[in-house]
C-alpha cells in the first residue's frame, strides 16, 4: 500500500493494526469535469478527508463467502480508493444506471456528487503511468488491490487468486469495469440497505451549499485551475457559453461567481 499511495505528495498516510489510513484533500493533480454530457451543476470542492475522516482500507483482508455483487448493492459511498487518495464509487449510479453510459463521467471517470465531492465511477487506469507498471491503481474497501487490464483468466467477480493465495482486481475497458462482486469481507453500514448500502468505515463528505439540480444539455466543455484554491468552468448550453468561478479561502469562505453569455454575474457566497 505504502508503494502504490506513496507515489502521490498530496496524501498522507498511517496504519494501525487493523487499517491503513489515506488522508487527502479530495482533489487530484489531474484535471476534471470536461466531457460530462450529463451534469447536476456540482462542482469540486475540497474534502476534509483527513484524521478520523480518513479512508481505512483493511490491512488483513479475507475472501467472504458471499460476496457482493455491485448490481444489487453498495450503490452509495466508496466501493475502492485510487492511489492518488480519491474515492471510487460503484460504476452504477445510486439509480442503478452505468454513469459512464449515461454521461455523467468526465474524461478521467469521475464527476462531483451532491456535496460538490470529487470521485470516480470508473478505474483510474490513467494512474498507471504514475505508479508503475504492475502496480496497482486502487485498492478496494475490502482490503484487495486493484490492478490494471491483464491477459490472465478472471473470475466472476473480475479478480484472480494468486499462487500464494492473495486475491487480486483487474480491470476491463467494459461494464462492469472491475469489482464486479465485492469479494473479500466488509462491514455494513445498518443504516443503509441494498441496493443503496455501503461499507463501514467510511469517509464522509461535507458541501457548503445545497445540492444541485440537473441542467438538461448542459456540455461542460473547459475547467481550469485559476490559482490556488480557486476554479473556473466553462459550460455550453443551447450553443452559448456559461462560466462558474469559484473559490475558497484559508477561514473557509467558499465563493460562487455564475456569469451569464449576455456578461451579467451573480455571485453566492458560503461557510463551511
Amino acid at each position: 500500500m505504502e508503494s502504490a499511495f506513496g507515489k502521490f505528495k498530496s496524501i498522507t498516510y498511517r496504519s494501525d493494526e487493523k487499517y491503513f489510513y489515506i488522508s487527502s484533500t479530495g482533489i487530484p493533480d489531474h484535471n476534471m469535469m470536461i466531457g460530462i454530457t450529463n451534469w447536476q451543476q456540482q462542482v469540486p470542492i475540497n474534502q476534509t478527508y483527513t484524521d478520523n475522516n480518513s479512508w481505512a482500507i483493511p490491512l488483513k483482508p479475507e475472501l467472504s463467502p458471499n460476496p457482493l455483487s455491485m448490481k444489487t448493492n453498495l450503490m452509495k459511498g466508496a466501493i475502492a480508493i485510487a492511489a492518488n487518495g480519491i474515492p471510487i464509487f460503484n460504476p452504477l449510479n445510486n439509480r442503478g444506471e452505468d454513469a459512464n453510459a449515461i454521461g455523467e463521467l468526465d474524461q478521467w471517470g469521475g464527476h462531483s456528487g451532491k456535496a460538490d465531492d470529487y470521485h470516480y465511477h470508473l478505474p483510474p487506469t490513467h494512474l498507471q503511468d504514475e505508479v508503475g507498471v504492475g502496480k496497482p491503481i486502487a485498492f478496494a474497501m475490502d482490503g484487495f488491490p486493484v490492478y490494471g487490464e491483464t491477459t490472465e483468466k478472471l473470475d466472476e467477480f473480475l479478480g484472480r487468486i494468486n499462487s500464494d493465495g492473495s486475491y487480486q482486481y483487474h480491470t476491463i475497458k467494459q461494464y462492469p469495469y472491475f469489482i464486479a462482486s465485492m469479494r473479500g469481507k466488509v462491514t455494513l453500514d445498518p443504516a443503509t440497505s441494498a441496493p443503496e448500502n455501503q461499507v463501514i468505515p467510511q469517509a464522509i463528505t461535507k458541501g457548503v451549499r445545497p445540492p444541485q439540480t440537473p441542467l438538461s444539455g448542459a456540455t461542460i466543455v473547459n475547467f481550469k485551475s485559476t490559482s490556488t484554491n480557486a476554479f473556473s468552468l466553462q459550460y455550453k448550453l443551447n450553443t452559448e457559453n456559461y462560466f462558474i468561478n469559484y473559490n475558497w479561502d484559508s477561514n473557509n469562505n467558499y465563493t460562487f461567481e455564475f456569469i451569464s453569455p449576455n456578461g451579467a454575474k451573480k455571485t453566492e457566497i458560503y461557510k463551511r
